[in-house]
């Protein structure tokens, strides 16, 4: 199956390697906008911002698995395109006891520190009691936090890492039903769907390395062993998806900090819908990067660099028409989608006019998202670092503190976009100098 990515019609190869990676990230994606919606139905409005503002301390557990997975997924494809498959099993199972490890450190860490953490990211005191409810037991659950689906993708295999989404994924919406609207635990059944649902990621995990004899991965005991060389390339290589991860992070810190100044408590839980919808519309960017990563890490390390070009241009046309079209959408109907969420008029009118700003610049963030997987594909740490905080960060950060202080709330929303041009900007730059190297 590996050997296909060197040999398969570039069109052909992108879509069955990335329809099931949309279709999983999709299920993750729907999972959270069903999530808010029991919440914000079940639970209320304060409910939905405890939740929001805590979000970005549930992404550094996603940065971590990110990291870690999406590093030994680049050193493993490259190493099957080299036809080493020692190197590849080491990088995979170094990865999974990083992952274990320092999942527990931050449970520990979080939970020690859990108030002083939160009052950060801009908690409020209205909003803290749920905050530390739901983020208590995402804590305890943390190690069950990956099923490391990029390396099942990295061996060819991407039916069944969508399957590691799709299945636990719909348990969560299950156990939603369940827990927020059947048995009315708010903000504290959702973490506790979320926990169990990733329990069921983790189990087929295990399923699949070790049980289903369906890896090409053979990994036994001595893949676990620490090995220095291994962890210091993945954890190069995979900087840039925690610096992504990591970065939606801040900038959704950044956003509740600058609310907490020039807002009230409502913004905030307004803004907490509006994230999820956009993390929906970005889906199908997420998925084909993740599609496209292992085609052009095989073909980069086989020495087939004109399908890696073609794959990346090919990748980058697609988004474009879709963020068009996306946008196009969210501008003629953004009330029908807010409806889903809540009927308080006040958060339809608000959310309206928030996810008709901010999703101006949508197809120059999902085409510096493509731009940025080439650069940790091919294993160019420092390009692929620095990309992966332009967008959600190094221009994000900067633009909201300068427009915030002059528009107040109106000059948050507009930093979204232009962010996502200057990034892009940067982004096709640092393309176009790799490519007048060829």
């Amino acid at each position: 199956m590996t050997a296909d990515m060197g040999q398969e019609p570039i069109g052909k190869l992108i879509w069955k390697m990335s329809v099931p990676s949309v279709v999983g990230v999709l299920a993750y994606n729907v999972y959270n906008l069903f999530d808010t919606i029991f919440v914000s139905r079940w639970a209320g409005m304060d409910a939905v911002g405890g939740v929001a503002v805590s979000f970005p301390l549930f992404l550094v557990l996603s940065a971590v698995s990110s990291t870690l997975g999406g590093g030994a997924a680049s050193v493993a494809a490259r190493a099957l395109g080299e036809n080493n498959g020692e190197e590849a099993a080491r990088a995979a199972g170094n990865a999974m006891a990083l992952y274990y490890l320092t999942a527990a450190a931050v449970t520990v860490f979080g939970l020690l520190f859990l108030e002083p953490l939160l009052y950060a990211m801009g908690v409020t005191d209205a909003l803290l009691p749920y905050a530390k409810r739901y983020m208590r037991i995402i804590l305890l659950g943390a190690v069950t936090g990956t099923g490391f689906s990029s390396l099942i993708r990295a061996e060819g295999s991407s039916r069944y890492a969508m399957c590691i989404w799709v299945i636990p994924m719909s348990a969560n919406i299950a156990f939603d039903i369940l827990f927020i609207a059947g048995l009315r635990l708010g903000e504290t059944g959702a973490a506790l769907g979320t926990v169990l649902a990733q329990s069921i990621s983790m189990g087929m995990s295990i399923y699949y390395f070790f049980l289903s004899g369906k890896s090409v991965l053979k990994l036994s005991r001595r893949h676990f062993i620490p090995d220095r060389e291994v962890l210091r390339e993945i954890l190069l290589i995979g900087i840039p998806s925690f610096l992504q991860t990591a970065g939606y992070g801040i900038s959704i810190l950044a956003v509740n900090v600058f609310l907490k100044k020039y807002g009230d408590t409502s913004d905030i839980g307004t803004y907490g819908i509006v994230s999820k919808i956009n993390l929906l519309l970005l889906f199908p960017v997420t998925g084909l990067a993740q599609g496209i990563q292992p085609i052009i890490g095989y073909n980069h390390g086989a020495g087939g660099e004109e399908r890696v070009w073609k794959t990346l241009r090919l990748a980058l046309r697609v988004f474009a028409v879709y963020g068009i079209a996306a946008y196009l959408a969210v501008f003629l109907g953004p009330r029908g989608l807010l409806r889903l969420f809540t009927e308080e008029t006040a958060v339809i009118e608000a959310g309206s006019e928030i996810l008709r700003i901010v999703n101006c610049g949508l197809a120059f963030c999902g085409m510096q998202y493509i731009q940025a997987a080439y650069f940790q594909a091919v294993g160019k740490k420092l390009a692929a670092a620095v990309l992966a905080l332009c967008g959600q960060a190094l221009c994000f950060i900067p633009a909201a503190a300068v427009l915030s202080r002059c528009l107040g709330r109106q000059g948050i929303w507009i930093s979204f976009p232009a962010a996502a041009v200057l990034a892009f900007a940067v982004s096709s730059f640092c393309v176009a100098s790799v490519g007048a190297k060829r």
